[in-house]
């Protein structure tokens, strides 16, 4: 199965594509306010010369995350669906996150990824670290100490661009950049795996998980 995966709920710009459990291209840029000016281009770079055709499904990072960013990549996600005829996948961001502290740091107990949700809180789900991330529990926001009251006593990876907020001089650890960041290719990988099970919606319903209602009302984020 080659799908093609999309990331713009976060800082990064991204696109790739992964078949068979295996990322064959990742394209990425790491900026603000470039997702609506820069998307479709890495997009392109990511397809190569393979086409829409080829593709079995596209997956897109849902959310929760920036309002502006989650807004062009759900967008550009439905009409590349729309127009290929192809399934889509929403993948949750903070799952996409997780996973990749998951796969790439071993022996935390619990994987919590964090994103700036503004006005003092953060979006965060808990995971435990089993090889894979394992929710416990949905996604929430909040502001970083009733976070750190959820996960106390625990040994704790903090991952995503607002993990430095959750580590204390005495307690949690902070995930690597590279690894805290969103991947367009770890939402093609899930993606491609969430299509495989049948976890699909129709181009037309698909919207993303705010989450916040601020971000409802928010000209840009």
């Amino acid at each position: 199965m080659t799908v093609l995966g999309i990331e713009t709920a976060t800082l990064v710009c991204g696109a790739a594509v992964a078949a068979d459990g295996r990322v064959l291209a990742d394209r990425w840029v790491e900026a603000r306010n470039v997702h609506a000016e820069q998307l479709m281009r890495l997009v392109d770079e990511a397809l190569g010369g393979i086409g829409l055709a080829a593709l079995d499904a596209l997956a897109v990072s849902a959310g929760p995350g920036s309002f502006t960013g989650l807004r062009v990549g759900v967008s550009v996600a439905k009409g590349l669906a729309l127009a290929s005829g192809k399934p889509v996948v929403a993948v949750p961001t903070l799952v996409a996150i997780a996973e990749r502290a998951a796969r790439e740091n071993a022996g935390a107990e619990l994987i919590v990824p964090l994103l700036d949700a503004r006005q003092g809180e953060v979006y965060y789900q808990l995971f435990r670290s089993e090889g894979r991330a394992v929710p416990v529990g949905e996604p929430g926001v909040g502001r970083v100490e009733e976070v750190r009251a959820l996960c106390a006593g625990r040994d704790v990876l903090f991952t995503g661009e607002a993990a430095a907020k959750g580590v204390t001089a005495t307690w949690g650890r902070q995930a690597e950049r590279g690894v805290a960041r969103c991947s367009a290719g770890m939402v093609a990988l899930l993606g491609e795996a969430m299509a495989a099970a049948g976890q699909t919606v129709e181009a037309a319903s698909l919207e993303p998980r705010y989450i916040k209602e601020f971000y409802l009302k928010a000209p840009q984020s």
